[in-house]
């Protein structure tokens, strides 16, 4: 199958494709990337002028151009072919050619395998396989926090919290020796408490994201933070409040919850992905409550009104499938719910369920 989908090339790159790098006060630098370590990020221009950059000052590395075998695997991880993407990415890890092919093509081939695993949570192991065995290949690359973040998720979901927390230990002490900024300190406090709430720890996933929830609000709110990391603390401070609505949930049932929902549902500086997750989880109060009615109509509000990302909407479809299961398929069958979440959603957690 592999072999036969030679034409599935969708993305053409010129032939002079430059690596983007993209810095924290927001600007954006273009050429041929040479060097990307913890250190250092270094891009050559046209007239072979070199320009080095702190990796600290760095945001995001987009490397060009790709290679066809690159190409293959992001075409098949766009169709959720998550077999064919992996074999492609293993393959591009073994071409010639620039410097970060190859541990480019491989962290894919891990991240691949990580999404997978949402589908498949037995594939989360050989995700954190492939993780460990790039980190130990490429211990000084730039992408070792993107890395590491991947692979701690990878081995939570596997149910090793304790390495997946000690791993974000680790990677929070190199984030502070190498002045990576403070954006990765964010991100690796994040992961750490969604590996306690993947692994069933949900007293210790809450306490750390009431004071996660609180040190993120201060981020957004702060005058002197780089332009360019405002949309990524502001996306990390989203999912920092959703998480703990979530943590509250598990810890002690949506009823529990339901009063820190209602708080975000009326807070007018939510985000809209936010305000969504809440009327989810009142609508979860409600169904506990016996009250299924009522919770299908929050449902229903959050489906046609409220803008989310897939994984929020997704979940709202199949919680609104359900209920409308349980009330008879009236006004609408919970089937069509589930049709809907499985054309809309198809890369999401609650797709996979809904299978």
């Amino acid at each position: 199958m592999f072999l036969s989908c030679s034409l599935l090339l969708p993305l053409l790159l010129p032939a002079a494709a430059q690596s983007r790098v993209v810095q924290v006060d927001g600007s954006t630098l273009s050429g041929k990337l040479v060097a990307a370590t913890l250190e250092q990020v270094t891009l050559k221009n046209a007239d072979g002028k070199s320009r080095e950059l702190a990796a600290g000052d760095v945001l995001q590395i987009y490397p060009a151009p790709l290679t066809e075998m690159l190409l293959k695997g992001e075409a098949f991880l766009k169709d959720l072919d998550y077999q064919n993407a992996s074999s492609a990415f293993e393959a591009a890890g073994n071409e010639s050619g620039d410097f970060w092919v190859a541990p480019y093509a491989l962290l894919r081939q891990a991240e691949t395998l990580l999404a997978w695993a949402q589908m498949d949570r037995a594939r989360a192991s050989d995700a954190a396989r492939a993780f460990r065995s790039w980190m130990d290949a490429n211990t000084d690359s730039f992408w070792i926090p993107r890395a590491e973040m991947g692979a701690a998720k990878a081995m939570a979901m596997a149910g090793d919290v304790d390495g997946a927390t000690s791993l974000m230990q680790k990677l929070a002490d190199t984030a502070f020796e190498k002045n990576l900024g403070k954006h990765v300190e964010l991100q690796v406090n994040l992961v750490r408490c969604e590996a306690f709430l993947i692994g069933g720890q949900a007293e210790v996933a809450e306490a750390r994201l009431r004071d996660l929830v609180v040190k993120l609000g201060n981020a957004v709110q702060d005058p002197k933070a780089p332009e360019g990391t405002r949309s990524l603390i502001l996306n990390l401070y989203s999912q920092s409040q959703i998480l703990l609505g979530d943590a509250i949930h598990s810890k002690d049932g949506p009823q529990a919850a339901a009063p820190y929902w209602q708080g975000l549902a009326k807070d007018r500086t939510a985000t809209p992905n936010v305000r969504a997750a809440a009327w989810i989880g009142i609508a979860e109060a409600a169904r506990a409550a016996g009250h299924p009615r009522q919770a299908q109509l929050h449902l229903a509000k959050v489906v046609a009104t409220l803008p989310a990302s897939e994984e929020v909407m997704a979940h709202a479809l199949y919680l609104l499938g359900e209920v409308s299961t349980e009330l008879g398929d009236t006004p609408t069958a919970g089937d069509l719910y589930r049709r809907r979440l499985l054309d809309r959603y198809p890369s999401t957690s609650w797709a996979a369920k809904a299978r």
